[in-house]
């Protein structure tokens, strides 16, 4: 019978310091010193009158600052609040936790005051005061790094239209696709409407020599990248996507076995290991409820945002429903079939619009429900001290934190950064996605022997733990379909799945019947951390600032496998039978010692070889 998985949509979907072991760094506040983030705040905020003085000539409406401020020592929060609304310099949005503060730790405050203001508050002995950075990633957009350093300094000159229509590779129109039109002037974007049309306003110079098209649909289909488009004078430029259903024939039907639990392998671990009584949160954006492998799935939210018992069961990105499936989709021999799903999953929105005092009330709620693992997939490109205060208190109860490094190609990001936290980073597998989808473009350098290689976007730093694979990861999408997404939230959703995994069914964690309850608390946190760590296939070739101890392997993690004894992996490409689920283009699985072709053309795409080919780069053996 056919499956009432995809509705009446497109068959599936597209977009998209050191740290170690152990943790020594402990950043909290204190009744009696200033820590190094507050003194960063504190100068941060000095204002510059004069310059002050002229933005306000030249700007309306801009919004106030928001601020985080929290009480040295003990706090009542009522008395805090109560204290801050006194101040008519001062707007309190609202207090995080319960009233009083009896364990002792510090109750806060997000409030909107000026910056000069703020740095007058921070001169107060009592209170800690530090910015509530919004969450999101800062970097270049993807993929056209390149014209970023040009676009940003050639004047805009006239204003020309570009018109792109996006199909799909069976010919029907794709709607609500991003289009994004590069050349050597300033860039475009724009989104395709019913017809698959998008018409998109770029500068003249951009307009004169296009170099690059790439598009995301927004579910059914692979992105797609062309280089060099023919663009004739008022005429379309057309683009074809690959539907999923194309790339795998049996799904949704039957269900997909993706890349990445084959890597991982999730694939050799017994039937009973389905992660039952674990407790997982993702901390993102939210979940459609509504989307078939989460019927019956999701136990409780909190919508941190919204403020309300509802909205968390929304998804307006895409990614919290995307994380949600790959960790505990529903079994029912179709769609995509959870990586734990058995597990007990929890949803806690904070994006799109959070910030950093979101993550702080997140972690609360963990708390409150006692959540096994925290998948604290929102983050930013920043520090926070009380941020990490509220991480040791969620470690000191036995929540483990688990964090994407960030997708900005830079530095780790917070939360990943701080201690007490497993900072997980993306890596992709050549052949894993079809050739024209322009993904081969984030290769950084030469792939492993296996065709694993570090994705461009995944920030970097000798604070990286371990890693998952995030580049073109096939999962569920709001409202209702599927689709492949890329980023290190994704790779850090494995892990996560690993993790409980290993709490639900390795020896050291595992609770049989009458040995009372668990013991939550750090110690648990830092020994499960230690097996997920432990249990890595090493990736030399791609550094450790890149991806740490390397891969986790789920059969080793659990303990049905010893060290060493990985997954064994073969590359995927297009043309050759065998891979699961049909291949990507009806393609297969070639060996690593095979032809090279397939890799060439992957890595001349990423332009890290010149047309002349691999002659020059062959490895030994």
């Amino acid at each position: 019978m056919p499956s009432d998985k995809m509705h009446d949509e497109p068959p599936v979907s597209s977009t998209d310091s050191e740290k170690g072991r152990p943790r020594q760094a402990d950043k909290r506040p204190n009744s009696g010193q200033r820590g190094p983030s507050e003194v960063r705040a504190a100068t941060a905020a000095r204002p510059n009158r004069a310059t002050d003085q002229a933005v306000k000539r030249r700007s309306t409406g801009t919004r106030p600052e928001r601020y985080i401020v929290a009480a040295a020592g003990p706090a009542n929060g009522r008395s805090l609040a109560r204290q801050l609304e006194r101040d008519p310099q001062v707007a309190v949005l609202r207090t995080i936790g319960a009233p009083q503060a009896t364990s002792g730790l510090p109750h806060v405050a997000v409030i909107e005051t000026t910056a000069e203001h703020a740095f007058v508050l921070a001169g107060q002995l009592d209170l800690y005061v530090e910015g509530d950075q919004p969450l999101g990633w800062v970097g270049p957009p993807e993929p056209g790094r390149n014209s970023i350093p040009t676009s940003a300094v050639t004047p805009t000159g006239e204003i020309q239209l570009v018109t792109v229509v996006v199909k799909d590779d069976g010919g029907r129109p794709i709607q609500d696709a991003a289009v994004l039109v590069l050349g050597r002037g300033a860039p475009g974007t724009g989104f395709t409407d019913a017809d698959g049309r998008a018409t998109v306003a770029v500068s003249i110079e951009t307009a004169a020599d296009v170099t690059e098209i790439a598009v995301r649909p927004a579910r059914g289909c692979w992105p797609a990248r062309v280089t060099r488009p023919a663009t004739p004078a008022g005429q379309p430029t057309e683009v074809i996507c690959e539907r999923i259903t194309t790339t795998f024939p049996d799904f949704p039907e039957h269900a997909l076995v993706s890349w990445g639990a084959l890597a991982m392998g999730f694939d050799r671990l017994p039937p009973t290991h389905r992660g039952d009584g674990i407790r997982i949160a993702i901390i993102d954006s939210g979940a459609a409820i509504g989307h078939p492998d989460l019927a019956g799935r999701l136990a409780s939210g909190l919508d941190v945002l919204g403020r309300d018992d509802k909205s968390w069961q929304h998804d307006r990105i895409g990614t919290g429903t995307h994380q949600a499936v790959l960790i505990a989709g529903r079994d029912d021999g179709s769609g995509v079939v959870g990586l734990a799903p058995e597990a007990e999953m929890h949803v806690v929105r904070v994006a799109p619009g959070g910030h950093c005092a979101d993550l702080i009330e997140a972690l609360d709620f963990c708390i409150d429900q006692a959540v096994d693992v925290a998948v604290l997939s929102a983050g930013f490109a920043g520090d926070s001290a009380l941020l990490a205060d509220k991480v040791l208190q969620a470690s000191a109860r036995g929540v483990a934190c688990i964090a994407p490094v960030g997708d900005a190609a830079g530095p780790l990001g917070c939360p990943a950064a701080l201690p007490g936290v497993l900072a997980v980073s993306a890596i992709g597998q050549l052949g894993a996605f079809p050739a024209d989808s322009g993904l081969a473009a984030q290769l950084t350098g030469p792939p492993t022997a296996d065709g694993f290689f570090n994705p461009r976007f995944s920030n970097y730093g000798p604070g990286v733990d371990c890693c998952g694979p995030g580049v073109a990861i096939v999962s569920g999408l709001p409202p209702a379909s599927y689709g492949p997404l890329s980023g290190t939230g994704i790779a850090a959703a494995h892990v996560a799945a690993v993790a409980a995994l290993v709490l639900a069914h390795h020896p050291q964690f595992a609770v049989t019947t009458g040995d009372g309850p668990v013991l939550r608390d750090a110690m648990r946190v830092e020994r499960l951390f230690q097996v997920l760590v432990s249990s890595c296939r090493p990736m030399p070739e791609l550094g450790s600032i890149r991806v740490g101890a390397g891969l986790p392997d789920a059969a080793v993690a659990v303990g049905v496998a010893p060290w060493g004894d990985f997954a064994r992996l073969r590359w995927h490409f297009p043309g050759q039978p065998g891979l699961p689920n049909g291949g990507a283009g009806g393609s297969g699985a070639v060996q690593a010692d095979g032809t090279l072709a397939p890799l060439e053309a992957a890595m001349r795409s990423a332009g890290l070889i010149p047309e002349q080919g691999l002659a020059s780069t062959r490895r030994p053996g």
